[in-house]
C-alpha cells in the first residue's frame, strides 16, 4: 500500500493496493511528461489536454497529448477522461469523491477500466468490446457511452 494515495484503513487496503497497480499501468501505457500518477492529486482538461496536478502545486500533461481524447463533467472537474493506447484501445478514468475508492485517493480516482482485445456478442448479433475494472475486476460491455471529445464535439464509445 502506498501512503502516498490512500488512507491506512484496513477495510481500504485491497482497494488502495489495485489502485496503485491500476496508475503504475496508467504510467507504463499513458504516461505524464513527468512524474507519475501515484503522486497526482487531481485532473483537469485545460483547452485540449489533460493536466495533472500534484501536491506540491506543480503540474504537467501527458508525455504523448493525442492520447487524451475525450471528457465526461466539467473540464475543471471531470467526472470521466478517456485515453486512448497505442493500439487503439481505451482507458477510461472515473473520479467521483463520495465512490468507495475516490473519497480515500488524493486525486478522487473511483475506478480506472481498460478497454480489451476481446469481443462478445449482443443479442442483436454486433460485436461489442469487453472492458474490465482494475478495481472490480468486473468485465462489461459498452454498447455507447457518451463523452465530450476534446474539440467539444460529441464521442460516442460504443459497437465496433
Amino acid at each position: 500500500m502506498t501512503a502516498l494515495t490512500c488512507s491506512n484503513f484496513d477495510t481500504q487496503s485491497t482497494q488502495c493496493e489495485k489502485l496503485d497497480i491500476a496508475k503504475q499501468y496508467l504510467d507504463q501505457h499513458c504516461p505524464l511528461d513527468h512524474g507519475s500518477h501515484l503522486q497526482a492529486t487531481h485532473y483537469v482538461v485545460y483547452y485540449n489536454h489533460v493536466m495533472a496536478f500534484f501536491a506540491d502545486g506543480s503540474h504537467c500533461g501527458l508525455k504523448y497529448p493525442k492520447q487524451f481524447v475525450a471528457l465526461c463533467g466539467h473540464r475543471d472537474d471531470p467526472s470521466a477522461i478517456l485515453l486512448k493506447k497505442s493500439d487503439d484501445l481505451h482507458i477510461e478514468i472515473t473520479f467521483n469523491r463520495c465512490g468507495v475508492s475516490g473519497k480515500f485517493d488524493r486525486a478522487n480516482i473511483d475506478d480506472i477500466q481498460v478497454e480489451t482485445p476481446l469481443s462478445a456478442v449482443s443479442s442483436d448479433t454486433e460485436l461489442n468490446k469487453l472492458w474490465m475494472s482494475f478495481l472490480s475486476g468486473v468485465q462489461h460491455t459498452t454498447f455507447c457511452k457518451q463523452y465530450t471529445a476534446k474539440n467539444g464535439h460529441d464521442y460516442c464509445l460504443g459497437n465496433v
